[in-house]
């Protein structure tokens, strides 16, 4: 029996959050019994095996319960059982997890889930290009990056390289079929190359599917080199690329909305890599974990209890702030997992515009925004690509930090944070039935003018990756969350279909016009998914001034009623053809320099519109715009 699909069904009805958030342990349970997450006992309870994560006591020894898991069952795989981890994985079915709830040595067992890894102009919103020009580099602290890996030599990153590893696992199951990506063949790896993004398990047909975490590091922390001339928001700031992905070749890939092979993160393995920076955090000084991983239902409230939230307080009580992307589901309300973990930063994307991205999720869970539209950063091969999503939002946040540690090195982790969340530039936005207002940062409030005495850290990073090996490994503290006697497990809403963690152009040949435009915005009328229609739309948005400043298309319903307006004046006639002319561009149809009309470019065209629209334009050309667009752009 293959395991389950991890994913929850969107097409489960939405419940009251409090209903959503169950109490996970049995109805009889004891209050020292082990607390075991709702879906994964709902599953077991249908007959399916499930991959699970089961967290022993302190003092115990994962290999002793891993003998007593597999003679609980025939069926039950010990999957990873090393003594260090504190943990072992393990397929549990209903045996062993009857077994699992009566053993004191287990404190709790859940789902070891699946996650996706959740410039220029975005620094200069931000304030930080000018923060740089003024001496706050980020210099003297460090930034872990826990994603799909780095290429070393790209010069973007050059240099800045303190420390490296790769935690990774293998599962033959033929749901998953994942193997491992660590350089060296094994489930882990420290030091010099571990984590590097260029071995062959990345490349898949010439292509390097182990792309995002180049793009996430450059951002946090690039330094200009070879054809750009812009930083990442803490260009001196040292780099801990930290591996944590497997290549999975199963069905698992179709169910995370993305195609065989395909690049994925175990929790387990976030929890190896969470561990290791706790060890190397004070000999290289860490000011912040940036996780661009997401996934699961929408969470509307803290997910207290939920995995890897012990390892978030950890490094919080250490003064490393663990920053984590909202997710690319498009919720106007709530936010996935692990970014709902109350201890962690959970970041929203807005766009050039100050505008929440359609795509991203947001709600009152949010900490801080940033930009994550456009951003232009290294991947891979010693070159730079534009990509878009709430995963680039999160890397501004940590290089942030950086920097106003630089700046206030007597603040602690959470002061820190909190400089960003005060200073912020106020972005006020509905948030289902209510108005939310959540902070995006602003450098040029959050910093002095300029350094007065080189005010870094005591700690500096280690230049060379040697500094791992030597750091000492530092006890967790005893104190845990609130109550660890339940593990909330909340149930999917109807809302939108999840987007990639980072969308893209499309390599559309043909323009759509309006009216065909309007049939992909209804749902499961159109060729097109509703997440690369969220895309688009996020992409139109970031580059129009008319969308959504003067006219909302932020959604598919109200893109929809642009498309087909009710009324037929000068404005909405034009609106509707600068939507779809937008829609054509983000569809790749047409570049900016592409000519659609004698020498006039597409840039021309739909900047010449937006200024009539814009500037309160005669009704007369407004139409004569809009015909220009219909005939040229958009046919």
């Amino acid at each position: 029996m293959r395991l389950r699909s991890l994913l929850a069904s969107t097409s489960v009805l939405a419940i009251t959050a409090t209903a959503a958030l169950a109490v996970a342990s049995p109805a009889q349970a004891a209050t020292d019994d082990p607390a075991v997450a709702k879906s994964l006992a709902a599953e077991v309870q249908k007959g399916e095996k499930v991959r699970a994560i089961i967290e022993i006591q302190r003092g115990q020894k994962p290999a002793e319960v891993a003998r007593t898991v597999e003679a609980a069952s025939g069926a039950t795989k010990v999957i990873s059982k090393a003594d260090s981890d504190g943990f072992l994985v393990a397929t549990v079915d209903k045996a062993t997890l009857a077994e699992l709830k009566t053993d004191d040595r287990v404190k709790a067992v859940y789902e070891d889930e699946v996650s996706k890894p959740t410039l220029d102009v975005s620094t200069k919103l931000i304030g930080s290009d000018k923060a740089n020009q003024a001496g706050w580099t980020g210099k003297g602290s460090t930034i872990a990056i826990l994603d799909t890996g780095i290429d070393r030599d790209h010069p973007f990153l050059a240099g800045r390289i303190v420390g490296e590893a790769c935690f990774s696992s293998s599962d033959p199951d033929p749901y998953y079929q994942a193997v491992l990506v660590c350089p060296n063949g094994e489930p882990s790896q420290i030091g010099v190359g571990a984590a590097d993004a260029e071995t062959a398990a990345c490349v898949v047909s010439g292509v390097n599917k182990c792309y995002h975490g180049t793009h996430v590091a450059g951002i946090a922390a690039g330094k200009k080199a070879g054809p750009v001339s812009f930083n990442g928001v803490a260009p001196e700031a040292g780099i801990l690329p930290i591996q944590v992905s497997s290549k999975f070749g199963g069905p698992i890939c179709e169910d995370q909305d993305t195609t065989a092979p395909c690049i994925l993160s175990f929790t387990s393995d976030q929890m190896r890599a969470l561990r290791h920076v706790e060890e190397v955090r004070a000999a290289l000084n860490v000011v912040a974990v940036n996780m661009s991983i997401g996934g699961g239902p929408r969470y509307q409230v803290h997910c207290n209890g939920a995995p890897l939230e012990t390892e978030i307080l950890s490094l919080k009580s250490s003064g490393v702030a663990t920053v984590i992307s909202s997710g690319n589901n498009g919720h106007e309300n709530g936010i996935v997992r692990p970014a709902c973990i109350a201890a962690a930063v959970a970041v929203g994307a807005t766009d050039d515009n100050d505008a929440p991205a359609p795509f991203g999720n947001r709600g009152p869970l949010i900490d801080l925004f940033a930009p994550g539209v456009a951003i232009d950063s290294s991947v891979p091969g010693n070159t730079f690509r534009v990509l878009n999503g709430t995963s680039m939002s999160a890397p501004h946040v940590a290089g942030a930090l950086a920097l106003v540690r630089q700046a206030y090195p007597a603040l602690s982790g959470d002061e820190l944070v909190e400089k960003l969340r005060a200073t912020g530039k106020s972005i006020t936005y509905r948030s289902g039935d209510t108005m939310v207002t959540t902070k995006r940062i602003d450098l040029t409030a959050a910093l002095p003018p300029r350094p007065t005495a080189s005010p870094t850290p005591a700690s500096t990073p280690a230049s060379t990756p040697a500094a791992t090996a030597a750091a000492t490994p530092k006890p967790s503290p005893t104190a845990g969350p609130t109550s660890r006697g339940t593990v909330s497990d909340p149930i999917t809403d109807t809302g939108p279909l999840p987007v990639p963690d980072t969308c893209e152009r499309g390599k559309g040949a043909e323009p759509l016009n309006a009216k065909r435009w309007a049939t992909e915005m209804r749902r499961g009328k159109g060729t097109l998914t509703d997440r690369t229609l969220v895309c688009y739309l996020s992409l139109a948005q970031n580059g129009s001034k008319v969308f959504p400043e003067v006219t909302d298309a932020g959604s598919l319903g109200k893109a929809y009623k642009v498309l087909v307006p009710k009324s037929r004046t000068a404005k909405t006639l034009l609106d509707r053809e600068l939507l779809a002319a937008w829609l054509n561009y983000a569809h790749g149809v047409h570049d900016g320099s592409t000519k659609v009309h004698g020498s006039t470019t597409l840039t021309k065209a739909i900047g010449s519109a937006e200024r009539y629209r814009t500037a309160k334009g005669t009704s007369a050309q407004l139409k004569k715009a809009a015909g220009y667009l219909y005939k040229h752009v958009n046919k």
